[in-house]
């Protein structure tokens, strides 16, 4: 252990080769990519990115909810993050009465700011390598993370810590965190901007999206987090962000600081194989049916579309994004480009007996192990999509039988069971139409049985042959039957638990959520955790060895959701013969793809005027075009939704909210040639605040320069 420790710290000061791919942790910036980002024209120094005892970049931006990154805009607390991002936020607080989706929003003043409960702003306030400390032999790794994160929290009283595992375990992180718990709703636009092109053009591009939206973070009296209340006072940050409204040029140097999700760079070909070939096909199968079933139901109702929104979007995301990805891995070779990595990583070690004794096996045994996963991921894969993500009435039943095991063995009395029942219950229904989910499970039921075979639970399979194969029918019993109408959808928390649990049991929705659970939580759940506890082992030797076999390569850890740099230049791309990408779209693109009534390219008629009219202003470019999207050469993934897009000075020339399809397998295998990362520009955003939303107060207290 204390040898790969010696080795990843040579690493950390290899020489620099040209390279533009990569997630880099902002505390090496300085050893391992400063000169490399002045050379290709950053002008700022990477103590400006990362400093924990002077504000910098790293103070203006934050995680933003669970998932997404945001950025302080003004010295007020005001936050930019992506439309698809504050979606859920948005939707909210819409109904059929009051569409917000529709018509967008704009707080006039403080007073009308939105609250949004749950809403979290996160700041990094510290990243620091503890390495040492976390893999000292003394004790277990579990035991030295406990004590340095108690170690931290004494000396940093207020903030959260948590301990990063980097390169699969051979490098640790500790992370302090600030988070704020009161963000308020201050402004977007209508989804026909914010959403434009919707599902047809999500990662695609040419893109005409206005994809940002903006919250405010409050503090308490003395600039702390708290709780919401009506005395907190917009936050004043450490760090706000500069916007630059002179523009970008095609060959401009462009950082994306923000938080990057998942990725998986250093898997075996094998794996990728299986991911491609299996995995990836199956989840796509499963959502092109329900995706089916919604798009008709949310363009026949309004009061469908609003609920469903958020959710259709949610869904639709991952399925295009894993067809782009089979798509890309193809046409950029990317099973054979990790093949022909593993023959030399093979033929080094040959060269090297004492090397090959360490890491000769790690390989064959990953391969090994990933093929053994293969049926127990299958059908954790068609839990997750048919049980949790498919059918809400499977997921919220699922709950209930946990819940109703608790208070069966007393752990729990009917007062709690009640309460947890109502929870439950009330938030299925919050955003819910019955009908499309009875739908869902008549039509990808089917699907499951066919597909899984063999590996079909015996209890499903039964419900099966006991109906003929007619789910259809089976979905109508269940989605009528006492325990759904007057039970479900009709809970009393006042009634009596025990008939409660006896209507319930009583329903083939139990029989079919319990089958589902009990396979997976008493087969499927252990011996996919058994394996890829192996698989985790194995990929942190198998990490340390291609750190150690490839001397000469520079690496970056996977994304897990700290913070990130990663920087590129301006520029199109060519993905396949004859077709070339321009970097940069205008107003011009959004008027050509307008289309009268359609759900995804109808545009507002004061929106629609003013582009018709040319009413762009000063953010008009030198060619009297609005611009509107760019593209660049970032390195991103999901989580960077919402990160900021900074020029050579650290200024904000835009927003990052999408990755172009072609390249969307940049988290199994990086190409620059393919890959690229698309941003709302920064015009784009101040002129819809301005002209549209018609709030230039806003404006006003940010610090905008390049006006001519």
């Amino acid at each position: 252990m204390r040898k790969t420790i010696i080795v990843f710290t040579l690493l950390l000061v290899a020489r620099i080769l040209p390279a533009v791919e990569g997630m880099w942790v902002p505390i090496f910036l300085e050893k391992l990519n400063a000169d490399e980002m002045k050379a290709m024209g950053m002008r700022i120094t990477t103590d400006d990115i990362y400093h924990f005892e002077k504000a910098s970049l790293k103070d203006a931006v934050v995680i933003f909810g669970g998932g997404c990154t945001g950025e302080m805009i003004s010295s007020k607390g005001l936050l930019l993050t992506n439309h698809h991002c504050g979606y859920g936020q948005i939707q909210s607080h819409s109904s059929v009465e009051n569409d917000l989706l529709t018509k967008g929003f704009w707080a006039k003043d403080a007073s009308e700011e939105l609250k949004n409960p749950g809403l979290t702003a996160t700041f990094i306030r510290l990243m620091e390598d503890v390495t040492d400390a976390v893999l000292d032999g003394e004790a277990t790794t579990a035991e030295n993370i406990k004590a340095v994160k108690e170690q931290y929290e004494t000396q940093y009283e207020g903030w959260t810590f948590e301990i990063k595992p980097f390169f699969y375990g051979n490098q640790y992180i500790i992370i302090g965190k600030e988070i704020f718990k009161d963000v308020r709703l201050v402004g977007a636009p209508p989804s026909a901007i914010g959403k434009y092109g919707s599902d047809t053009d999500n990662w695609m591009w040419p893109r005409h999206t206005g994809d940002f939206a903006m919250f405010r973070v409050y503090a308490g009296a003395d600039n702390s987090p708290a709780d919401y209340s009506e005395d907190n006072v917009p936050y004043q940050p450490k760090k706000h962000l500069t916007i630059n409204a002179g523009g970008v040029n095609e060959g401009d140097f462009a950082m994306v600081f923000g938080f990057p999700g998942s990725t998986q760079q250093y898997l075996p070909a094998r794996e990728v194989e299986y991911i491609t070939e299996v995995y990836n096909p199956e989840r796509i199968e499963v959502r092109d049916v329900l995706l089916s079933n919604l798009d008709q139901r949310m363009r026949a109702s309004d009061e469908v579309r609003i609920k469903y929104a958020a959710k259709y979007a949610r869904i639709a995301n991952a399925w295009k994004k894993w067809r782009g990805e089979n798509i890309g891995i193809r046409e950029s070779k990317g099973v054979q480009r990790k093949k022909d990595l593993e023959f030399e990583f093979r033929r080094r070690l040959l060269s090297n007996p004492e090397l090959n004794s360490t890491y000769g096996y790690v390989i064959d045994s990953l391969n090994h192990y990933y093929a053994s996963l293969v049926p127990y991921a299958r059908v954790r894969n068609y839990y997750i999509e048919v049980g949790i993500q498919g059918v809400e009435a499977l997921r919220t039943i699922r709950e209930i039988i946990i819940a109703t095991r608790t208070f069966e063995s007393g752990e729990i009395d009917e007062e709690a069971f009640m309460m947890q029942i109502g929870k439950r219950i009330a938030s299925l229904k919050k955003d819910y139409a019955a009908e499309a989910d009875q739908e869902a499970l008549a039509t990808i039921m089917p699907l499951y049985i066919k597909r899984l075979g063999e590996l079909t639970p015996q209890r499903i399979v039964d419900i099966d042959r006991s109906n003929n194969g007619d789910w259809a029918a089976i979905a109508e019993k269940g989605f009528n039957d006492k325990f759904f109408q007057n039970h479900l959808m009709d809970f009393d928390e006042s009634g009596k638990a025990k008939k409660f649990i006896k209507a319930l049991k009583k329903s083939v929705l139990f029989d079919i959520a319990e089958a589902l659970m009990d396979n997976y939580t008493d087969i499927v759940a252990p011996n996919f955790a058994r394996l890829q506890n192996a698989i985790n082992k194995h990929q942190k030797t198998y990490m340390a060895g291609l750190m150690v076999v490839f001397p000469e390569k520079r690496f970056y850890p996977d994304a897990n959701f700290p913070l990130r740099v990663s920087y590129g230049k301006v520029e199109g791309f060519a993905p396949v013969d004859a077709v070339e990408y321009h970097w940069q779209t205008t107003d011009t693109g959004i008027l050509e793809k307008y289309i009268p009534g359609d759900y995804e390219f109808d545009l507002p008629e004061d929106f629609l005027a003013l582009l018709e009219n040319e009413e762009f202003g000063r953010y008009a470019n030198e060619s009297g075009r609005l611009p509107v999207c760019f593209i660049s050469s970032n390195h991103t993934t999901g989580g960077n939704s919402g990160s900021p897009a900074l020029d050579a000075d650290g200024y904000l020339i835009g927003l990052n909210f999408d990755r172009a399809w072609e390249g969307t397998m940049s988290d199994l295998n990086y190409d620059i040639e393919r890959c690229r990362n698309i941003m709302v520009d920064a015009r784009y955003i101040l002129w819809v605040v301005e002209t549209l939303g018609g709030v230039g107060y806003l404006i006003d207290e940010m610090d905008v320069v390049g006006f001519d």
